[in-house]
Protein backbone atom coordinates (compact mmCIF):
# COMPACT_ATOMS: atom_id res chain seq x y z
CA UNK A 1 0.00 0.00 0.00
CA UNK A 2 2.89 2.36 0.65
CA UNK A 3 4.06 2.05 -2.95
CA UNK A 4 0.55 2.59 -4.32
CA UNK A 5 0.01 5.68 -2.19
CA UNK A 6 3.36 7.15 -3.24
CA UNK A 7 2.77 6.32 -6.92
CA UNK A 8 -0.55 8.16 -6.87
CA UNK A 9 1.19 11.29 -5.59
CA UNK A 10 3.94 11.13 -8.20
CA UNK A 11 3.13 8.83 -11.14
CA UNK A 12 5.31 8.40 -14.22
CA UNK A 13 3.68 8.89 -17.57
CA UNK A 14 5.64 6.00 -19.06
CA UNK A 15 4.35 3.36 -16.64
CA UNK A 16 1.35 2.51 -14.50
CA UNK A 17 1.05 0.52 -11.30
CA UNK A 18 -1.06 -2.66 -11.32
CA UNK A 19 -2.03 -4.33 -8.05
CA UNK A 20 -3.15 -7.94 -8.38
CA UNK A 21 -5.34 -8.76 -5.39
CA UNK A 22 -7.84 -11.59 -5.17
CA UNK A 23 -9.63 -10.01 -2.20
CA UNK A 24 -12.43 -7.62 -3.03
CA UNK A 25 -11.64 -5.40 -0.04
CA UNK A 26 -8.59 -4.49 1.98
CA UNK A 27 -8.79 -6.34 5.30
CA UNK A 28 -8.01 -4.15 8.32
CA UNK A 29 -6.58 -7.10 10.25
CA UNK A 30 -5.37 -4.87 13.07
CA UNK A 31 -8.92 -4.94 14.44
CA UNK A 32 -9.66 -8.64 13.88
CA UNK A 33 -8.93 -9.76 17.47
CA UNK A 34 -11.54 -7.32 18.77
CA UNK A 35 -14.02 -8.07 15.99
CA UNK A 36 -13.72 -11.80 16.72
CA UNK A 37 -15.20 -11.02 20.14
CA UNK A 38 -17.43 -7.95 19.72
CA UNK A 39 -20.05 -7.20 17.08
CA UNK A 40 -21.35 -4.02 15.54
CA UNK A 41 -18.47 -2.70 13.44
CA UNK A 42 -17.25 -5.71 11.44
CA UNK A 43 -18.12 -4.37 7.99
CA UNK A 44 -16.08 -1.23 8.69
CA UNK A 45 -12.95 -3.41 8.62
CA UNK A 46 -13.27 -4.19 4.90
CA UNK A 47 -12.39 -1.27 2.66
CA UNK A 48 -13.11 -1.18 -1.09
CA UNK A 49 -10.19 -0.64 -3.46
CA UNK A 50 -12.41 1.08 -6.06
CA UNK A 51 -11.04 4.58 -5.60
CA UNK A 52 -7.43 3.81 -4.66
CA UNK A 53 -6.14 5.57 -7.78
CA UNK A 54 -8.99 8.08 -7.82
CA UNK A 55 -10.56 6.34 -10.79
CA UNK A 56 -7.66 7.05 -13.15
CA UNK A 57 -6.60 3.75 -14.73
CA UNK A 58 -3.79 5.53 -16.55
CA UNK A 59 -2.04 5.90 -13.17
CA UNK A 60 -2.88 2.57 -11.59
CA UNK A 61 -5.44 -0.16 -11.29
CA UNK A 62 -6.45 -2.91 -8.87
CA UNK A 63 -7.11 -6.20 -10.67
CA UNK A 64 -9.23 -8.61 -8.66
CA UNK A 65 -7.90 -12.04 -9.61
CA UNK A 66 -5.63 -14.70 -8.20
CA UNK A 67 -2.11 -14.97 -9.56
CA UNK A 68 -1.53 -18.65 -10.35
CA UNK A 69 1.92 -18.49 -11.97
CA UNK A 70 4.79 -16.07 -12.42
CA UNK A 71 6.85 -15.81 -15.59
CA UNK A 72 9.90 -13.63 -16.25
CA UNK A 73 7.78 -10.79 -17.66
CA UNK A 74 4.14 -11.62 -17.08
CA UNK A 75 1.76 -12.87 -14.39
CA UNK A 76 -0.76 -15.59 -15.17
CA UNK A 77 -4.23 -15.17 -13.66
CA UNK A 78 -6.96 -17.61 -12.70
CA UNK A 79 -9.64 -15.73 -14.62
CA UNK A 80 -10.27 -13.36 -17.51
CA UNK A 81 -10.16 -9.69 -16.50
CA UNK A 82 -11.09 -6.69 -18.66
CA UNK A 83 -8.24 -5.27 -20.75
CA UNK A 84 -5.71 -7.91 -19.69
CA UNK A 85 -7.34 -11.26 -20.28
CA UNK A 86 -5.56 -13.93 -18.22
CA UNK A 87 -2.06 -12.41 -18.39
CA UNK A 88 -0.59 -9.16 -17.13
CA UNK A 89 2.77 -8.18 -18.56
CA UNK A 90 5.24 -6.27 -16.41
CA UNK A 91 8.55 -4.46 -16.64
CA UNK A 92 9.09 -4.65 -12.88
CA UNK A 93 7.53 -6.88 -10.24
CA UNK A 94 7.25 -6.40 -6.48
CA UNK A 95 6.37 -9.69 -4.77
CA UNK A 96 4.27 -8.86 -1.69
CA UNK A 97 2.42 -12.13 -1.08
CA UNK A 98 2.79 -11.83 2.70
CA UNK A 99 2.39 -14.66 5.15
CA UNK A 100 -0.39 -16.97 6.29
CA UNK A 101 -1.33 -16.96 9.97
CA UNK A 102 -4.22 -18.75 11.67
CA UNK A 103 -7.67 -17.21 11.91
CA UNK A 104 -8.87 -14.99 13.41
CA UNK A 105 -5.62 -13.11 12.80
CA UNK A 106 -6.29 -13.26 9.06
CA UNK A 107 -8.77 -14.89 6.73
CA UNK A 108 -8.10 -16.29 3.28
CA UNK A 109 -11.68 -15.73 2.14
CA UNK A 110 -11.74 -13.36 -0.86
CA UNK A 111 -14.98 -11.46 -0.16
CA UNK A 112 -16.07 -9.09 2.56
CA UNK A 113 -19.25 -11.08 3.15
CA UNK A 114 -17.34 -14.31 3.75
CA UNK A 115 -14.87 -12.65 6.12
CA UNK A 116 -17.64 -10.97 8.11
CA UNK A 117 -19.34 -14.34 8.48
CA UNK A 118 -16.07 -15.83 9.73
CA UNK A 119 -15.87 -13.10 12.37
CA UNK A 120 -19.47 -13.83 13.36
CA UNK A 121 -18.55 -17.51 13.71
CA UNK A 122 -15.80 -16.64 16.17
CA UNK A 123 -18.13 -14.29 18.04
CA UNK A 124 -20.68 -17.10 18.45
CA UNK A 125 -18.29 -19.73 19.76
CA UNK A 126 -16.46 -17.30 22.04
CA UNK A 127 -19.78 -16.12 23.48
CA UNK A 128 -20.80 -19.72 24.11
CA UNK A 129 -17.51 -20.90 25.64
CA UNK A 130 -16.94 -20.63 29.39
CA UNK A 131 -13.27 -21.66 29.47
CA UNK A 132 -11.56 -20.54 26.24
CA UNK A 133 -7.88 -21.34 25.79
CA UNK A 134 -5.72 -19.13 23.57
CA UNK A 135 -2.62 -20.90 22.25
CA UNK A 136 0.19 -18.53 21.31
CA UNK A 137 0.98 -15.05 22.60
CA UNK A 138 2.07 -13.03 19.63
CA UNK A 139 0.16 -9.82 19.06
CA UNK A 140 -3.04 -11.60 17.95
CA UNK A 141 -3.08 -14.02 20.89
CA UNK A 142 -2.42 -11.30 23.44
CA UNK A 143 -5.08 -9.01 22.05
CA UNK A 144 -7.64 -11.78 21.65
CA UNK A 145 -7.20 -13.05 25.23
CA UNK A 146 -7.50 -9.54 26.62
CA UNK A 147 -10.53 -8.61 24.52
CA UNK A 148 -12.36 -11.80 25.54
CA UNK A 149 -11.72 -11.23 29.23
CA UNK A 150 -12.75 -7.57 29.06
CA UNK A 151 -15.95 -8.27 27.13
CA UNK A 152 -16.79 -11.43 29.12
CA UNK A 153 -15.25 -10.93 32.58
CA UNK A 154 -16.87 -14.10 33.98
CA UNK A 155 -15.15 -16.40 31.50
CA UNK A 156 -12.05 -18.32 32.58
CA UNK A 157 -9.56 -17.31 29.89
CA UNK A 158 -6.23 -19.14 29.68
CA UNK A 159 -3.30 -17.93 27.56
CA UNK A 160 -0.51 -20.39 26.72
CA UNK A 161 2.88 -19.27 25.42
CA UNK A 162 5.96 -21.33 24.65
CA UNK A 163 8.48 -18.60 25.47
CA UNK A 164 9.39 -17.19 28.85
CA UNK A 165 8.42 -13.64 27.90
CA UNK A 166 6.10 -11.90 25.50
CA UNK A 167 7.31 -10.25 22.27
CA UNK A 168 11.07 -10.73 22.76
CA UNK A 169 11.94 -8.35 19.88
CA UNK A 170 10.62 -5.52 22.00
CA UNK A 171 11.79 -3.84 25.20
CA UNK A 172 11.45 -5.83 28.41
CA UNK A 173 9.07 -3.17 29.74
CA UNK A 174 6.59 -4.11 26.98
CA UNK A 175 6.55 -7.67 28.31
CA UNK A 176 6.04 -6.45 31.87
CA UNK A 177 3.24 -4.02 31.02
CA UNK A 178 1.39 -6.58 28.88
CA UNK A 179 1.71 -9.25 31.60
CA UNK A 180 0.39 -6.83 34.22
CA UNK A 181 -2.60 -5.77 32.11
CA UNK A 182 -3.59 -9.39 31.50
CA UNK A 183 -3.07 -10.26 35.16
CA UNK A 184 -5.21 -7.32 36.28
CA UNK A 185 -7.91 -8.41 33.87
CA UNK A 186 -7.85 -11.97 35.21
CA UNK A 187 -6.35 -13.87 32.30
CA UNK A 188 -4.56 -17.04 33.46
CA UNK A 189 -1.10 -16.90 31.87
CA UNK A 190 1.03 -20.02 31.41
CA UNK A 191 4.38 -19.25 29.79
CA UNK A 192 7.56 -21.16 29.03
CA UNK A 193 5.81 -24.36 27.99
CA UNK A 194 4.94 -25.51 24.46
CA UNK A 195 1.59 -27.04 23.58
CA UNK A 196 1.48 -30.51 22.08
CA UNK A 197 -0.67 -29.90 19.03
CA UNK A 198 -2.93 -32.70 17.83
CA UNK A 199 -2.79 -33.55 14.14
CA UNK A 200 -5.21 -31.21 12.43
CA UNK A 201 -5.19 -28.75 15.31
CA UNK A 202 -8.28 -27.95 17.36
CA UNK A 203 -11.77 -27.62 15.84
CA UNK A 204 -13.58 -24.34 16.24
CA UNK A 205 -16.33 -25.67 18.45
CA UNK A 206 -17.33 -25.54 22.08
CA UNK A 207 -16.88 -28.86 23.83
CA UNK A 208 -14.76 -30.20 26.72
CA UNK A 209 -11.09 -30.34 25.71
CA UNK A 210 -7.75 -31.02 27.36
CA UNK A 211 -4.66 -29.26 26.07
CA UNK A 212 -1.39 -31.04 26.81
CA UNK A 213 2.01 -29.33 27.09
CA UNK A 214 5.50 -30.70 26.58
CA UNK A 215 6.21 -30.32 30.29
CA UNK A 216 3.31 -32.55 31.17
CA UNK A 217 0.64 -30.04 32.11
CA UNK A 218 -2.99 -30.67 31.20
CA UNK A 219 -5.20 -27.59 30.79
CA UNK A 220 -8.94 -28.06 30.83
CA UNK A 221 -11.22 -25.89 28.73
CA UNK A 222 -14.07 -25.91 26.25
CA UNK A 223 -12.63 -23.98 23.28
CA UNK A 224 -9.10 -23.75 21.90
CA UNK A 225 -8.04 -21.03 19.47
CA UNK A 226 -4.59 -21.30 17.92
CA UNK A 227 -2.68 -18.06 17.39
CA UNK A 228 0.67 -19.54 16.45
CA UNK A 229 2.65 -19.93 13.28
CA UNK A 230 3.56 -17.67 10.37
CA UNK A 231 4.07 -19.28 6.97
CA UNK A 232 5.50 -17.24 4.08
CA UNK A 233 3.44 -17.34 0.90
CA UNK A 234 6.44 -18.10 -1.29
CA UNK A 235 4.98 -20.64 -3.71
CA UNK A 236 4.60 -18.47 -6.81
CA UNK A 237 8.09 -16.99 -6.63
CA UNK A 238 9.62 -20.32 -5.65
CA UNK A 239 8.29 -21.88 -8.85
CA UNK A 240 9.90 -19.14 -10.94
CA UNK A 241 13.16 -18.54 -9.03
CA UNK A 242 13.79 -21.37 -6.54
CA UNK A 243 17.08 -19.86 -5.41
CA UNK A 244 15.25 -16.76 -4.17
CA UNK A 245 13.83 -18.66 -1.21
CA UNK A 246 15.83 -19.03 1.99
CA UNK A 247 15.75 -22.80 2.63
CA UNK A 248 16.12 -22.24 6.37
CA UNK A 249 12.89 -20.30 6.87
CA UNK A 250 11.03 -20.08 3.57
CA UNK A 251 11.20 -16.29 3.28
CA UNK A 252 12.36 -14.48 0.14
CA UNK A 253 16.01 -13.51 0.11
CA UNK A 254 16.47 -9.83 -0.70
CA UNK A 255 19.39 -7.51 -1.30
CA UNK A 256 19.67 -4.22 0.57
CA UNK A 257 17.87 -2.68 -2.42
CA UNK A 258 14.86 -4.99 -1.86
CA UNK A 259 15.62 -6.76 -5.16
CA UNK A 260 15.54 -10.53 -4.82
CA UNK A 261 19.01 -11.84 -4.04
CA UNK A 262 19.54 -13.85 -7.21
CA UNK A 263 21.65 -12.73 -10.15
CA UNK A 264 19.78 -11.98 -13.34
CA UNK A 265 16.55 -10.90 -11.67
CA UNK A 266 17.19 -7.22 -11.02
CA UNK A 267 13.65 -6.34 -12.15
CA UNK A 268 12.04 -8.44 -9.40
CA UNK A 269 11.66 -7.14 -5.85
CA UNK A 270 10.12 -8.45 -2.64
CA UNK A 271 8.71 -6.48 0.27
CA UNK A 272 6.61 -6.91 3.39
CA UNK A 273 6.13 -9.97 5.55
CA UNK A 274 7.31 -12.39 2.87
CA UNK A 275 10.77 -10.79 2.66
CA UNK A 276 13.67 -12.27 4.63
CA UNK A 277 14.61 -9.01 6.32
CA UNK A 278 15.60 -7.98 9.82
CA UNK A 279 12.66 -5.58 10.06
CA UNK A 280 9.89 -6.61 12.42
CA UNK A 281 7.00 -7.97 10.39
CA UNK A 282 4.45 -5.22 10.88
CA UNK A 283 2.37 -3.09 8.56
CA UNK A 284 4.65 -0.12 9.17
CA UNK A 285 7.72 -1.86 7.80
CA UNK A 286 5.81 -3.48 4.94
CA UNK A 287 4.81 0.04 3.93
CA UNK A 288 8.41 1.32 4.14
CA UNK A 289 9.87 -1.64 2.24
CA UNK A 290 7.30 -1.19 -0.52
CA UNK A 291 8.30 2.47 -0.79
CA UNK A 292 11.96 1.46 -1.02
CA UNK A 293 11.22 -1.01 -3.82
CA UNK A 294 9.25 1.62 -5.73
CA UNK A 295 12.03 4.18 -5.29
CA UNK A 296 14.49 1.79 -6.89
CA UNK A 297 12.09 0.96 -9.71
CA UNK A 298 11.96 4.67 -10.43
CA UNK A 299 15.77 4.68 -10.51
CA UNK A 300 15.86 1.76 -12.94
CA UNK A 301 13.33 3.42 -15.23
CA UNK A 302 15.48 6.56 -15.25
CA UNK A 303 18.68 4.58 -15.84
CA UNK A 304 20.03 5.53 -12.43
CA UNK A 305 21.81 3.39 -9.82
CA UNK A 306 19.61 1.75 -7.21
CA UNK A 307 20.04 2.64 -3.55
CA UNK A 308 19.90 0.59 -0.34
CA UNK A 309 16.80 0.61 1.82
CA UNK A 310 17.78 2.40 5.02
CA UNK A 311 15.74 0.79 7.73
CA UNK A 312 15.73 2.29 11.19
CA UNK A 313 15.63 -1.33 12.40
CA UNK A 314 13.46 -0.40 15.35
CA UNK A 315 10.79 -2.69 16.73
CA UNK A 316 7.63 -0.57 16.72
CA UNK A 317 4.21 -1.79 17.78
CA UNK A 318 0.89 -0.82 19.29
CA UNK A 319 -0.98 -3.57 21.13
CA UNK A 320 -4.65 -2.82 21.72
CA UNK A 321 -5.67 -4.80 24.80
CA UNK A 322 -9.13 -3.41 25.41
CA UNK A 323 -11.18 -0.24 25.20
CA UNK A 324 -8.74 1.73 27.33
CA UNK A 325 -5.74 -0.56 27.60
CA UNK A 326 -2.84 -0.55 25.16
CA UNK A 327 0.94 -0.77 25.09
CA UNK A 328 3.03 0.97 22.49
CA UNK A 329 6.72 0.94 21.64
CA UNK A 330 7.54 4.04 19.64
CA UNK A 331 10.26 6.50 18.68
CA UNK A 332 7.82 9.37 18.06
CA UNK A 333 9.13 11.17 21.15
CA UNK A 334 12.77 10.79 20.05
CA UNK A 335 14.37 7.82 21.78
CA UNK A 336 12.76 4.39 21.61
CA UNK A 337 10.33 4.12 24.53
CA UNK A 338 7.55 1.82 25.71
CA UNK A 339 4.37 3.47 26.97
CA UNK A 340 1.47 1.97 28.87
CA UNK A 341 -2.29 2.57 29.02
CA UNK A 342 -2.04 6.00 30.62
CA UNK A 343 -0.87 7.31 27.23
CA UNK A 344 -1.27 4.49 24.70
CA UNK A 345 -4.78 3.60 25.82
CA UNK A 346 -6.34 7.00 25.26
CA UNK A 347 -9.08 7.42 22.64
CA UNK A 348 -8.92 3.99 21.01
CA UNK A 349 -11.79 3.96 18.48
CA UNK A 350 -14.13 0.99 18.49
CA UNK A 351 -12.99 -0.04 14.99
CA UNK A 352 -9.31 0.24 16.01
CA UNK A 353 -8.35 2.95 13.50
CA UNK A 354 -10.08 1.39 10.49
CA UNK A 355 -11.43 4.82 9.52
CA UNK A 356 -7.87 5.97 8.88
CA UNK A 357 -7.47 3.22 6.28
CA UNK A 358 -10.70 4.26 4.57
CA UNK A 359 -9.16 7.69 4.14
CA UNK A 360 -5.90 6.19 2.87
CA UNK A 361 -7.76 4.27 0.15
CA UNK A 362 -9.86 7.35 -0.70
CA UNK A 363 -12.99 5.42 0.22
CA UNK A 364 -16.04 7.24 1.57
CA UNK A 365 -16.58 5.94 5.10
CA UNK A 366 -19.46 8.28 5.88
CA UNK A 367 -21.34 7.22 2.74
CA UNK A 368 -21.07 3.54 3.64
CA UNK A 369 -21.70 3.99 7.39
CA UNK A 370 -23.69 7.19 7.91
CA UNK A 371 -24.83 6.13 11.36
CA UNK A 372 -21.45 4.99 12.64
CA UNK A 373 -20.19 6.67 15.78
CA UNK A 374 -16.53 7.19 15.04
CA UNK A 375 -13.91 9.85 15.02
CA UNK A 376 -12.38 10.18 11.56
CA UNK A 377 -9.47 12.10 13.02
CA UNK A 378 -8.20 8.97 14.78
Amino acid sequence: MGAAYDWLQNPLGTHRLILIEVKTHLNHVFAFPRAAVMSGFEEQLFIPYDNLFLGDNRIGQVVHARAIALHPHYVELDREVPEFGKQIKFDYLVYTAGTAIPAPGRFSDPTREACVERLHEYQRVIAKAKRPIIIGAGAVGLELASEIKEHYPDKQVTLLHSRTRYLPRYMATVDVMVYDILKKRGVKQLIGDRVVLPSGGFPLEVKPIEVQTQKGKAIQGDLAIMCIGMTPNNGLLKSLVPDAINPQNGFVKVKSTMQIDVDGWSHVFAAGDVADHTDVKTGHYAWMQGLAALTNIRHLIAGEPVEPYKSKDLALIKLVLGKKDAVVQTHMLGPLVALGPWIAGRSIPENVYATFMWDTLHADFEKHFPDAVTNKKQ
